[in-house]
């Protein structure tokens, strides 16, 4: 499968071939991103491992908008590895219940939370305009500067600061609440 949309567009009716070929483009990518932030070889292949299971869960959500779907996948990991570090720095000792509930070291609680989460995440992103969600990944994934986000989208550093602070004012917004799936700055278009 060479072209990219094709391949999404197989891979969300859940054709395992167009998943298997993601897997081998992105995994790579992904496993370096998140050893580099882990230190952790053992633990970023776990991680590596959820951000596809979490990626499987949202590509429903996911729009081609021609750029490479790897700033995607890398977003999705970067959520990941921060779910893992909330949780480590939250629970110092685990209950029975958990531990019984435990697989290999994963609790299926924990999983089926991160998945909720990353389905919320993934539709509040869906409802930002390209121009933000491109700023939120350039900006906060890719660690560029914001002279260097404004020069790749094509804006002033001054619009790149108002763009991203509107861009996560929306996605806390729609965080806070799940019912709004509307695009911000949109009225709803009323029955005539």
């Amino acid at each position: 499968m060479d072209g990219t949309p094709l391949l999404i567009e197989a891979a969300k009716a859940g054709d395992p071939d167009a998943w298997a070929e993601l897997y081998r483009r992105y995994r790579g990518p992904v496993l370096a991103f998140l050893t580099r932030r882990t230190g952790n070889r053992a633990l970023a292949e776990d991680l590596t491992q959820d951000t596809f299971v979490r990626a499987m869960a949202c590509i429903g959500g996911y729009r081609w908008t021609g750029k490479d779907m790897g700033a995607w996948i890398i977003t999705i990991a970067r959520n990941i590895m921060f779910d893992h570090d909330k949780r480590r720095a939250t629970r110092s000792e685990s209950t029975v219940a958990a531990v019984a509930d435990s697989d290999a070291g994963i609790c299926v609680e924990d999983l089926a939370l991160s998945a909720v989460e990353a389905q919320r995440l993934c539709a509040a992103l869906a409802t930002l305009t390209d121009r933000q969600r491109a700023a939120l990944t350039l900006r906060y994934l890719d660690d560029l500067s914001s002279r260097e986000v404004a020069a790749a989208i094509g804006i002033r550093v001054g619009a790149l600061k108002t763009l991203t602070y509107r861009a996560r004012s929306n996605l806390r917004r729609t965080l806070a609440h799940p019912r709004d799936t509307e695009r911000p700055g949109r009225r709803p278009v009323s029955p005539r």
